[in-house]
């Protein structure tokens, strides 16, 4: 039996933990095959990668520092000959979700708090997609996904200031590259996560945040099924979107038709509303 994603090569960056692990074993799980990029931990990717080994799917391990403009060209360059150059160039679906955190007041923060924070959170976001849309467009086809955050529609806690920032930077930059790309085949989305418990949630926070929620409680990463949709073939009239826990907008290619969607727990949309 065929699988959605069969026979297409994905992108996961950030992806040798947390949300970005659990990205790159679905899409797997659905027939891609996965390029896991890590910065510093390579013995967490190859655990990655031997976990979707070992369910018969296809996955590498890449190395590159996306917080330099060196290790951005690195893994462009990675793509051409991921898995013995068996792709040819072309790149499916980017999921940009490599980033970081840093907390304390804003008028406490240290001089390159912006630089660490723009330099990974947003500039990767960008330069991949460039080269991911130019490889796209010339198949017709291709999924670019932005892991953004809450924090890119509204400001939650305090003394996160830069990050909120590059979080809407990169909440615009969705909108902003959707409309240029709508009409080519190639969609462009945004999941903005919640409070989901991953080794960059802080234990003296933990429970202030859970009291933000309206169930109490984090949300666990392995549960998130939000990506797997947007990559696949399903989701062609999914463009422009920005999904939170619960309400997304979307538009048709054409950015022709403005639509807000109620998704259902399974992540099905229940009802449209205009």
């Amino acid at each position: 039996m065929s699988k959605p994603l069969e026979n297409k090569l994905a992108l996961v960056t950030g992806s040798s933990r947390g949300i970005g692990a659990a990205i790159a074993v679905r899409l797997a799980a659905e027939g891609a095959s996965v390029i896991v990029n890590y910065s510093a931990s390579p013995a967490r990717a190859e655990a990655v990668v031997n976990q979707i080994k070992e369910t018969g799917s296809q996955a590498e391990a890449v190395g590159a520092d996306l917080s330099t403009v060196e290790g951005i060209k690195s893994l462009i360059a990675s793509v051409d000959k991921a898995f013995g150059a068996k792709f040819s160039g072309p790149l499916d679906i980017l999921v940009n979700n490599v980033g970081s955190v840093w907390y304390g007041p804003f008028l406490e923060g240290v001089d390159d708090s912006y630089d660490r924070h723009f330099n990974l959170n947003v500039r990767p976001v960008i330069e991949l997609s460039k080269d991911a849309a130019r490889r796209m467009v010339s198949c017709g086809w291709g999924r670019i996904i932005n892991i953004g955050s809450i924090y890119g529609e509204a400001v939650q806690v305090p003394n996160i200031s830069i990050f909120t920032a590059t979080k809407f930077a990169v909440h615009g930059f969705t909108h902003a590259l959707s409309r240029e790309l709508g009409a080519t085949g190639v969609t462009v989305n945004a999941v903005q996560p919640g409070f989901i418990f991953t080794e960059l949630s802080t234990a003296d926070g933990h429970e202030v945040m859970k009291k933000l929620t309206s169930v109490g409680r984090y949300g666990s990463y392995e549960s998130k099924k939000t990506e797997r949709h947007n990559a696949n073939n399903e989701a062609s009239l999914f463009h422009r979107l920005a999904m939170s826990s619960v309400v997304g907008r979307t538009t048709d290619r054409k950015g022709e038709k403005r639509t807000w969607h109620r998704k259902s727990k399974d992540g099905k949309t229940a009802r449209a509303i205009r």
